[in-house]
């Protein structure tokens, strides 16, 4: 349908029409421009990913969950000064084993930085005032948090029985 228009073409009376270069010009433009447009917004997104890493390293400390590139699970025990960490491995059981190990070796960590916790808190602002717009729907609950246990009627009848 589009290519017609690029083409050399002949009309009825057997002239034929100039090609349309301003066209294919155009076309090209719009072209450039997508790809320029999505690697700036890719660029940028991989940009603020990084940053949330580092600050993530940033903030591990003692008592931090950690999971290295290479796939070794541990707790930090000791954040050195020359940019390495001392890992706790291991169970009572098995036998503890430390490591040392540099901190950008570290893939996963339980640390928040401080973009990480804005993020969360805007969330929950978010999730607050949706749940104060209507208040019939149903508070979700964080995946990583337990909803509250409930006691059920027939225990409270029978603690309301000891106390008298």
């Amino acid at each position: 349908m589009f290519w017609y228009l690029l083409a050399d073409s002949a009309t009825e009376s057997g002239t034929t029409n100039p090609p349309n270069n301003w066209l294919i010009y155009v076309l090209l433009a719009v072209i450039v421009v997508a790809l320029i447009a999505v690697w700036f917004f890719s660029g940028r997104k991989n940009k603020e990913r990084q940053k949330e890493y580092v600050e993530q390293l940033e903030a591990i400390g003692p008592g931090n969950k950690v999971k290295t590139a290479g796939g070794i699970c541990g707790i930090v025990v000791e954040v050195c000064d020359d940019n390495t960490v001392i890992l706790e491995t291991g169970s009572e059981k098995s036998g503890k084993s430390y490591i040392k190990m540099d901190k950008e070796l570290i893939a996963q960590t339980d640390a928040k930085g401080p973009t990480q916790i804005a993020r969360e808190e805007a969330e929950a602002a978010k999730a607050a005032a949706k749940a104060a717009k209507n208040p019939n729907a149903k508070p979700q609950v964080p995946e990583h948090e337990e909803p509250a246990k409930e006691e059920k009627p027939e225990e409270k009848k029978e603690d309301d029985a000891e106390t008298k």
